[in-house]
């Protein structure tokens, strides 16, 4: 009996999954890298990346290996135009960042990982940041600071399943143990906010709160994160403060 979660096209399937090899830490593979990874032919690979190519998806560069193609962005901005996000959250993440006068981060709950759609920088120190679009990039939900807050925000009986199969220790205080990540959920929860404390990056703490839309219902995180000597205790909670008001005012905009 075939199985329900089987894709009905396994060809298309196979070519999707080519697709997802590639990441902001791998924007760019070559065949037979890919057909390493794929466990197919080269030849096999070659032919689908050569469609892609084709269709405009891929783009061959002069090294010989593959990189998303412009195609690809088009999409990601019909997307992003169709949730409606723009609107309704832009003035608030850079009024955000004002009052807390660190970086913003805005994203959605993606399986076991957050989505970054966005990030604004205090307009006072645009020159101090190495500004960069994190629209597409992903991290677990428990490991960041946003998405903790997520996590923490959902039923406690998804807690499990939206861990990851396998823990990256990114830094010496990155949490591992399970059930440890659920007392922290637990803690998350009563107190309302989510701390990363030096857990995703080393020398930075981070504060994140849920979003919800106006039928009250989570649909994403905010956070802001900055230096450790500067993101003390108090601060942290002065911006978490911040950050809930932020996202009242989008929970008011936000409609789905």
């Amino acid at each position: 009996m075939e199985n329900e979660t089987d894709p009905k096209v396994k060809s298309l399937a196979k070519a999707m999954r080519i697709l997802e090899c590639f990441s902001v830490r791998e924007p760019e593979l070559g065949v037979t890298e890919l057909a390493e990874r794929m466990g197919v032919t080269k030849s096999n690979v070659h032919n689908i990346l050569s469609t892609f190519q084709q269709l405009g998806y891929l783009t061959k560069m002069p090294n010989g290996k593959y990189a998303l193609g412009l195609k690809m962005l088009e999409y990601a901005f019909i997307i992003n135009q169709h949730l409606g996000y723009p609107k309704a959250v832009y003035d608030i993440l850079y009024d955000t960042a004002a009052l807390t006068d660190e970086i913003v981060y805005f994203g959605l709950p993606y399986g076991t990982e957050v989505l970054y759609l966005y990030v604004a920088h205090p307009k006072a120190r645009m020159n101090d940041f190495p500004y960069r679009e994190i629209l597409g990039e992903r991290a677990p939900l428990c490991a960041t600071g946003i998405g903790r807050a997520i996590l923490a925000h959902l039923p406690e009986g998804e807690w499990r399943a939206r861990l990851p199969e396998q823990f990256v220790r990114y830094t010496p205080n990155t949490m591992t143990d399970p059930e440890e990540i659920l007392e922290e959920l637990a803690r998350t929860r009563r107190r309302g906010y989510a701390i990363d404390n030096m857990e995703r990056e080393s020398g930075l703490r981070c504060v994140g709160v849920p979003v919800y839309n106006a039928a009250g219902q989570l649909v994403a995180g905010i956070s802001t994160s900055g230096p450790a000597h500067v993101m003390t205790d108090a601060k942290l909670i002065e911006c978490a403060n911040i950050l809930h008001s932020a996202a009242l005012k989008m929970r008011e905009r936000i409609y789905h």
